[in-house]
């Protein structure tokens, strides 16, 4: 293990042990004692790109009263990095979702919910976020460079990822742009509180600002422009709409620095691997959303363009999105509560609906840009077309 202040992280499952967890615990649940753990091992080899999900158990006492506590420790990897991610790129994505748990979520005025059920905590004033997983845990070490991050194990509380990827139903989007709600109206109260943007506070969040000369941006046009290769591959017979595709200028899609436009803390990355969703028998009844590795200051219709177009079908794209995002504007309202308007309290459906039908160009872009775990099918196919039809391609 190596060493981050005072509390050391690990390099693999070999280091997850009782006094080690009782550290990390212990933050959040005084005078906790760890006399077990038992390493269930890694629970993502096909899912995630970049860490090691490692499931362990951890049983002791607090309070007089005997605990267990199901958790994961989410481990840098990079034997596992995506085929575009350099070892740089791989750990400031890292560090960006260590500082989003460890500096930003204790200041989100978030809106919780109280459990009357019994928690394995023993501690009742406990209270939980809507939108992501507990994490009592997050650090990373500068001589390594390795990041932990240690959660709640929401598999073991019946969330799950969509199995193969499936596209999600008119509910699952309901719930999860409840979710989106819930991250922009909370980050929203946090700006109204500090009285500045964002990143103002928090240099370490994407705000969009992209030069025509950074590399950055010469990869994403040169990857963009091979997904339209493929794109065009796959359906030949629709030369017009793969002409459309390539005209999109990506440097101005990603450029949401200019202008001024209401911009919220974002996902960044809402595909459907990272959306887990619970049920009662078929009905989904709770969502979280995983892996902040991504976070960006953008407008809010930059996560439901993004959701829409990588998270699910024509169908409820085409029959269900008005009902949905009417959804997430009562929903966004209902988070505010600020007691005076201010910048989203004055966001109205409307203009809501016509900011999503202008950042669809943005959801295109992920789209495709998702080609290697979210291949072109008729579904993007038709949504793309729907989308060229509203002459924002």
């Amino acid at each position: 293990m190596t060493t981050s202040g005072r509390i050391t992280i690990p390099h693999s499952a070999e280091d997850i042990a009782p006094s080690w967890v009782q550290q990390v615990l212990q933050r959040d649940l005084p005078d906790v004692t760890i006399t077990d753990v038992y390493v269930k091992g890694s629970i993502n080899q096909d899912e995630g790109f970049m860490s090691d999900i490692v499931a362990f158990d951890a049983v002791g006492t607090r309070n007089g009263t005997s605990q267990r506590y199901s958790l994961v420790a989410k481990l840098t990897d990079f034997k596992r990095p995506r085929r575009e991610y350099s070892k740089v790129l791989h750990v400031q994505k890292d560090m960006m979702e260590v500082k989003f748990y460890s500096l930003l979520v204790p200041e989100l005025p978030c809106v919780v919910v109280h459990s009357t059920s019994g928690t394995n905590d023993g501690d009742h004033s406990h209270t939980d976020s809507f939108f992501h997983p507990k994490c009592y845990f997050a650090a990373t070490d500068p001589s390594s460079m390795l990041s932990v991050r240690v959660m709640e194990n929401l598999k073991s509380q019946g969330f799950s990822i969509k199995p193969n990827r499936q596209p999600l139903s008119r509910d699952e989007m309901m719930l999860t742009v409840g979710a989106f709600a819930q991250l922009h109206g909370q980050s929203h109260r946090l700006e109204h509180r500090l009285g500045k943007p964002l990143p103002e506070k928090y240099d370490w969040i994407l705000s969009g600002a992209i030069s025509a000369n950074e590399p950055t941006l010469k990869a994403y046009i040169n990857e963009y422009q091979k997904c339209v290769e493929t794109f065009a591959a796959v359906f030949p017979d629709y030369p017009d709409l793969v002409a459309r595709l390539e005209r999109l200028n990506v440097q101005k899609v990603l450029d949401v620095e200019r202008g001024p436009r209401l911009k919220v803390l974002s996902h960044g990355d809402c595909w459907v691997n990272n959306i887990m969703i619970k049920y009662e028998g078929d009905v989904p009844i709770a969502v979280k959303l995983v892996d902040w590795q991504g976070i960006k200051f953008f407008p809010p219709t930059y996560d439901l363009a993004n959701l829409f177009l990588c998270g699910t079908g024509w169908d409820v794209f085409h029959k269900h999105r008005d009902a949905i995002l009417a959804h997430y504007h009562q929903q966004l309202q209902e988070t505010l509560d600020l007691g005076e308007p201010s910048g989203l309290q004055s966001y109205t459906l409307e203009q809501l609906k016509t900011d999503f039908k202008a950042d669809c160009q943005y959801g295109v872009f992920c789209r495709l840009m998702c080609r290697t775990v979210l291949p072109a099918d008729q579904n993007m196919l038709r949504m793309v077309q729907e989308i060229a039809e509203w002459g924002v391609l």
